[in-house]
């Protein structure tokens, strides 16, 4: 884009200003398609005008970015953005939810053989005679207790004349104390059908690894907002066909459905929140949305506890995501990813609603400078991006590759240290209740740390620091439990600093073009990490202390990792491949938080006011001819 007009000041004679401002209107006339080719080529040199200094003069060719419409006239955060980030931050305890169902959905309550005289699995146990003589005793980390996979094999299931045990010929009976039924106990998923259970998670993990990946391909190719509609939609519809469903490869499946609907819907809902906002409010905007997925899991212990058949709890999580089919009016699409893609047309409907919506007036002119492309093909339609766009570029193709590793560093950590504290003694709800209380702690203390410090400072520092406490766990001797139990936790305290930070921080270092594919990618690495896990902890069976010492070292390297990454805190985010791989350079500049006003402010530059660039320099002032 080109000045309108541009007088000369102090210094310059009257006809040399005369020269400029007829230099200056030819290329204003000059075709649209090769007004940015004209800018590169042209300068003061060339012209003659000796009182206009090349950087001045480029300074006046330039482009209006979103982000310069946020600042200048919409607002950094009115109210058509807090609309945005609402819509966004309601979908998170419906998601959180989805995610850990599972503890409650298959919840394995305590168990035994039925008998021969009691067909029925209404009622746990029998008297206590009856069981001496049918069921053994074993002892269960030092505790001694009924069996639950063998019984006697004597004559009407008791030990009469033979001590010789047998597995359970008759199913099992199961306490309905605690949970009514569960879909271990409808499909009978104990003892040696227990590794259908453990398939079950694993296949829901397969679905969140793969719908990261699909979503952030189908959001990056045809827009944030029908993405996250289609996966409210899958993640309703599976839901409610998983709480009718009699069978459990059925069940299986849905679930799957259900795990990649809720992973690509909670990404690209944070993806398109971001967008939207201004930069000087995406860490509060994105912590937000990262502690409503933890609200979610408490409303999911509450729930739990007044519905104990799995059945009921299913459906109940289904119907929590039908008021959100709703967003299908309500959800606005991102006019960052519009102008990335050259939807120049949507994006301009788009920016004149929120302007009606945050009640100011933006000139038709700005919408001529926003809306112009931005590449040396203004006019060629919109390219189609793939995953292999993110390895093209040396600096796009090390950030994926890096924060691929250090989401499978920090995954892979979170869920050994929350697996090994979630192992409490007590009612299962109230200690579920009580860790997702604790997510929420975590996600508050990220959110002061990084306003104040920045994304690479908080994510990287915190990996650095659960690292340590998993390499001091290492070196303490097994004897001193109380001392392990407090390292721990502090550790899993850090852990869960760094997993909800860089939650935020993911999005922010990936063009718009390609943004929730490269999450998708992380995503997927992240996974990854979590299946590894419990085979990392088997390590012990070589070396007890090997375990965390490999979760020392992957959290170090991984603090390590994120140093390498480029800090996005105040920065504008990058739109093109080409602003990917100048991201963090010393070019890129931060936008201050305190900068918000609409008015032009003295020596910042080329300023746009009503529709026109002027250069706002002591040598420089705006003039009509």
């Amino acid at each position: 884009m080109v000045c309108s007009s541009i007088g000369l000041g102090v210094g310059v004679s009257h006809s040399k200003a005369r020269y400029g401002h007829l230099l200056f209107s030819s290329l204003r006339k000059t075709n649209e398609d090769q007004s940015l080719e004209t800018c590169s080529k042209i300068g003061p040199r060339s012209s003659g005008v000796s009182g206009i200094s090349s950087a001045l003069f480029n300074s006046c060719c330039v482009i209006m970015e979103y982000e310069d419409v946020l600042r200048q006239y919409l607002g950094e955060f009115g109210r058509y953005q807090k609309l945005a980030a609402l819509l966004i931050v309601l979908v998170g305890p419906s998601v959180g939810a989805t995610m850990f169902a599972q503890a409650f959905l298959a919840a394995t309550p305590a168990h035994h053989c039925r008998l021969y005289q009691n067909d029925s699995s209404a009622m746990y146990g029998h008297p206590s005679e009856r069981l001496n003589l049918s069921v053994p005793m074993e002892n269960v980390d030092g505790t001694w207790r009924y069996s639950s996979c063998l019984m006697y094999n004597g004559t009407g299931g008791t030990s009469a004349g033979s001590n010789q045990t047998v597995r359970c010929r008759d199913g099992w009976e199961y306490d309905q104390s605690v949970y009514h039924s569960t879909v271990v106990t409808d499909y009978n998923l104990v003892c040696e059908r227990h590794w259908l259970k453990e398939l079950g998670q694993s296949i829901f993990m397969v679905g969140v690894s793969a719908g990261g990946l699909i979503s952030g391909t189908t959001s990056d190719r045809f827009g944030r907002r029908p993405t996250v509609v289609a996966c409210i939609v899958l993640q309703m519809g599976s839901g409610l066909a998983a709480a009718f469903t009699t069978d459990y490869v059925i069940f299986l499946v849905l679930r799957l459905l259900a795990g990649g609907a809720a992973n690509g819907l909670f990404y690209v809902g944070l993806t398109l929140a971001i967008e939207v906002i201004g930069s000087s409010k995406r860490n509060v905007v994105g912590m937000t949305i990262s502690l409503s997925w933890a609200v979610g899991t408490v409303f999911l212990g509450g729930l739990a506890y007044f519905l104990r058949d799995w059945w009921s709890l299913q459906l109940a999580l289904a119907v929590m995501s039908a008021p959100l089919l709703s967003y299908w009016w309500l959800l606005p699409e991102s006019p960052r990813w519009l102008l990335s893609n050259n939807r120049t047309e949507q994006a301009k409907i788009s920016i004149q609603k929120a302007a009606k919506f945050n009640k100011v007036t933006i000139p038709d002119e700005v919408y001529e400078k926003v809306t112009k492309p931005k590449d040396k093909e203004p006019r060629e339609k919109s390219k189609k991006y793939n995953l292999i766009d993110l390895f093209r570029g040396p600096r796009l193709r090390m950030i994926t590759v890096t924060m691929s590793s250090v989401w499978f560093a920090t995954v892979a950590v979170y869920y050994a240290l929350i697996i090994g504290s979630a192992d409490l003694a007590g009612d299962p709800y109230l200690n579920f209740v009580l860790g997702a209380l604790l997510e929420i702690g975590l996600s508050l203390v990220g959110l002061v740390a990084m306003e104040k410090w920045g994304r690479r400072p908080v994510v990287g520092g915190f990996l650095f620091l659960s690292g340590a406490a998993c390499l001091a766990v290492a070196a303490t001797p097994t004897e001193r439990q109380d001392v392990i139990r407090y390292i721990s936790l502090l550790g899993r305290c850090a852990i869960g600093v760094a997993f909800t930070t860089l939650t935020v921080y993911s999005p922010e270092v990936f063009p718009t073009v390609v943004r929730t594919m490269g999450v998708g990618v992380a995503n997927m690495s992240s996974r990854a990490g979590g299946i590894l896990s419990p085979f990392v902890s088997l390590l012990a069976d070589v070396w007890p202390p090997l375990p965390m010492l490999t979760f020392g070292i992957l959290c170090t390297l991984g603090g390590a990792g994120v140093f390498s990454l480029p800090e996005t805190f105040g920065i504008p985010l990058p739109d093109t491949l080409e602003d990917g791989e100048k991201l963090g350079r010393k070019q890129q500049t931060k936008i201050g938080t305190t900068d918000k006003t609409t008015e032009p402010k003295h020596n910042r530059g080329p300023v746009v006011v009503s529709g026109h660039v002027i250069c706002d320099n002591d040598v420089f002032h705006h003039d009509e001819f």
